[in-house]
């Protein structure tokens, strides 16, 4: 069945996963070098923290880039990787989105079947041309949708993942998490736990469910 969390609960659940990701690194880090990964050891087919059963992943309908309207529930039955970007931050957004280019090269097809998104955490900074110009820069046209919408629709969107967008004193959230088949929200990466070949393998384990 599917969960419904307050925003509070959902801020709460991310840190606890990159608290139990960082401890599960330092538990690996002083064990015998024959022991497995952490993926092994902990029982869980994924190399990304997984997120508790049932957290369904919040509809929501965007435009992109080339102004066609993008919905999340239209890609039920594929693997969805979901981010929030800003097209004119120059350290975090580049690194997520390049491991996710990076990911997407790993897979069959150069991951051309997995939907990329990427939703704006700066509604006014993401123009048409700037978000053109940030995914030209790091040769994902036409590999991931930018969206963008009205303002109250993007609140909704990240009031829904417990997203903080930007603010003169706040920089944004930085997650990066992949929706299942069923549209459940299975694996987040924070920015820092991120590598092309962590999110293709989990990518992959997340392609061979049946639905």
């Amino acid at each position: 069945m599917a969960l419904t969390r307050s925003t509070a609960q959902r801020v709460l659940l991310l840190v606890l996963v990159g608290l139990l990701a960082a401890i599960a690194v330092v538990l690996l880090t002083s064990r015998p070098s024959q022991i497995g990964p952490a993926t092994v050891l902990a029982g869980s087919p994924f190399d990304g923290p997984t997120m508790p059963p049932g957290l369904r992943a919040a509809n929501f309908s965007l435009v992109d880039q080339s102004g066609n309207r993008v919905t999340l529930s239209r890609y039920r039955g594929r693997v969805v990787v979901l981010t929030f970007i800003h097209s004119l931050c120059h350290d975090t957004c580049p690194f997520m989105v390049e491991q996710i280019k990076g990911a997407l090269n790993d897979l069959p097809g150069d991951g051309r079947n997995v939907p990329a998104l990427g939703v704006s955490v700066q509604p006014a900074q993401d123009t048409v041309a700037n978000r053109r110009a940030f995914l030209a820069k790091h040769d994902l046209t036409g590999r991931m949708a930018f969206l963008n919408g009205p303002l109250v629709a993007m609140r909704h969107v990240w009031h829904a993942y417990a997203i903080e967008p930007v603010t003169p004193k706040v920089d944004h959230s930085t997650f990066v998490l992949l929706i299942d088949k069923r549209g459940l929200e299975r694996v987040g990466f924070a920015a820092d736990q991120l590598t092309p070949e962590g999110l293709a393998h989990d990518i992959r384990v997340l392609e061979r469910e049946h639905v």
